[in-house]
């Protein structure tokens, strides 16, 4: 007779506990997942409901080109060209114009000081001598016997004290880009524009007491040429030489300086997004740099620049000085095919993208872009007003840069979208 065999192992029990575990962990899954959405969806609410900064448009300015130095547009045009400035330009908000040491005439002048008042626009002179056609670049300034510059001076003291400013304070920017060989009869000297710079400033304040004098901005581009000059034929200087050399000249200089004037443009020739910034000066030829490298967070070119230039003031016991931007913008790609000179600028509506951001930033308008890596300029407390460059330049010169469309009279038939962006930006501010 045979033994009968042991019973079996029944696995039914652990099977049925291991379907109640599947079945608890997946409402447990699902649970956590509505839970997670739940949770994105308030904390999106919450953030779409709380109220988001607002801007300063107050700040927003525009550089004018009724004269660029070679090219000035009939006076019969000025009321219309600044009548759409005023559209995009807050009220108190600067119109930076360059005025001709050839044309100091101030019955003509008085005539755009008091359009820009008229539609709440605050007038910023910014001085100039003439440029000479032949070799492509402005005249240094004439010195005097001494080498000051007391003769060029009272001529620009004259001028100003003359303009009837009907109560509101002059601010005057004394020449532009000297560290820029263009700028500066092909050849930049430090020493010559500190001496130059002081001795108008003490002429301004002393025929205009309640004057704002500004600095001639930097170029932040230029590289150091050494002894021998760029391809070009003109000679430069990097920003930090040139602002070493100037204040070992007049170590008095910044005193004289009532706003930091900084022309903070894009990266990758005035067609980089804000968010590309970088720390970085050029040498050529026999230059020698002597940079000492600011915080990692501090760039010297892109939107921010003017960052590297306060961080820079900062190094000579100056603090607190306030920033105007009396240059900065976007380069783009006419509509016209003749002035497309440059097929990788972006197009006009991305600039437009591009300027809307660098002005008050990114909160999620435009979800493809990044949000970081560049300060707002509106909400900047540093910066008291941003010139967009420009306004109306002569087509054949600065198609790619005006926010004005015109034709080659200066007559406007049409507005760009920077300059409808601009506009919208304005209209939404609160009254």
């Amino acid at each position: 007779m045979t033994d009968s065999p042991e019973p079996m192992f029944d696995a039914r029990p652990l099977i049925d506990q291991y379907a109640r575990w599947r079945r608890r962990g997946a409402l447990l899954v699902w649970a956590a997942l509505i839970g997670a959405v739940f949770f994105t969806l308030v904390i999106a609410a919450f953030e779409q409901a709380a109220p988001q900064p607002v801007p300063d448009v107050n700040k927003i300015g525009v550089h004018g080109l009724m004269d660029d130095g070679l090219h000035a547009w009939d006076d019969a045009l000025w009321w219309n060209h600044i009548s759409y400035a005023g559209q995009i330009v807050g009220t108190n908000g600067i119109i930076v114009q360059v005025i001709r040491e050839d044309d100091l005439d101030a019955t003509k002048w008085q005539y755009f000081i008091d359009s820009c008042l008229e539609l709440d626009m605050l007038p910023v002179l910014r001085l100039a001598t003439t440029v000479d056609r032949e070799n492509g670049f402005w005249r240094s300034p004439s010195a005097d016997a001494d080498g000051r510059y007391h003769t060029f001076a009272a001529r620009y003291a004259d001028f100003v004290a003359a303009l009837d400013w009907r109560g509101t304070t002059p601010q005057v920017i004394i020449l532009n880009e000297p560290n820029n060989g263009i700028e500066w009869g092909g050849k930049p000297d430090a020493v010559a524009y500190a001496r130059l710079f002081v001795d108008t400033a003490q002429a301004l304040r002393a025929a205009v007491p309640d004057i704002h004098i500004l600095n001639a901005a930097l170029d932040l581009y230029a590289p150091n040429t050494g002894s021998q000059p760029f391809a070009n034929g003109i000679f430069y200087v990097d920003a930090n030489t040139f602002l070493d050399a100037m204040l070992a000249a007049e170590p008095t200089l910044l005193e004289q300086v009532d706003i930091w004037n900084s022309h903070s443009y894009p990266l990758g020739a005035f067609k980089q997004p804000p968010w590309e910034q970088q720390f970085h000066f050029d040498a050529l030829n026999d230059a020698v740099l002597n940079i000492t490298p600011p915080p990692a967070h501090i760039r010297n070119r892109g939107v921010n620049g003017y960052e590297w230039e306060l961080w820079k003031l900062a190094q000579f016991g100056v603090q607190n000085l306030p920033v105007l931007i009396t240059e900065t913008g976007w380069r783009y790609r006419p509509d016209d095919a003749v002035l497309n000179r440059d097929a990788d600028y972006p197009d006009a509506a991305t600039a437009a993208q591009y300027l809307d951001m660098a002005l008050r930033g990114n909160p999620g308008r435009y979800p493809e872009y990044p949000r970081t890596g560049w300060t707002p300029w509106l909400f900047d407390e540093r910066v008291m007003g941003v010139a967009i460059f420009a306004l109306n330049g002569t087509p054949a010169e600065w198609g790619h840069s005006n926010l004005l469309i015109m034709n080659k009279e200066g007559a406007v038939v049409g507005t760009t979208p920077l300059f409808d962006m601009l506009v919208t930006l304005q209209n939404a501010a609160p009254s």
